[in-house]
């Protein structure tokens, strides 16, 4: 081994890209986060700056993804990948490829900014979370067609 090398986590996903294209594969994350005292996860690597992301296939090989061309990823849940004191808003998403999928979008408690347009509209980064019972989605937000929240 390398004394170069830099260890990463490996995180099992499933990304769709933009064309309907799914691949399945194991991501790599930084067992120490930029910006928590944590390892990193998947929704900080898809927005961080770097415009591709290396995805190992099952095959062994791996392939550069471009984030621009990922309409979804989808992974498993971690405990610490959800914040238990955020609202949450039950969602039905679509996508501009006809891709669909449910889940709960968590808001953060803001005065006067608690309702889902709010947060939409004032969503900074590529991908968001939508959480369903058993995965973590992460959507690219620039491949959102409508999202209608469910009563």
């Amino acid at each position: 081994m390398s004394e170069y090398r830099i260890e990463k986590l490996k995180r099992e996903v499933s990304v769709q890209l933009s064309n309907g294209e799914r691949l399945e594969g194991q991501m790599f994350l930084r067992p120490v986060s930029r910006y928590r005292a944590r390892s990193e996860d998947p929704l900080e690597l898809l927005n961080d700056v770097e415009p591709f992301f290396p995805l190992m296939l099952a095959d062994g090989k791996a392939v550069l993804i471009a984030k621009s061309g990922v309409a979804l990823v989808e992974t498993f849940i971690e405990e610490e990948d959800q914040d238990l004191t955020a609202l949450g808003y039950l969602v039905d998403v679509t996508l501009v490829n006809g891709g669909h999928c449910r889940g709960s979008v968590f808001v953060e408690r803001q005065p006067g900014r608690q309702r889902l347009y709010d947060f939409l509209n004032a969503y900074p980064s590529r991908f968001m979370s939508v959480v369903n019972t058993d995965k973590l989605i992460l959507i690219n937000t620039q491949t959102i067609a409508q999202v209608r929240e469910v009563d």
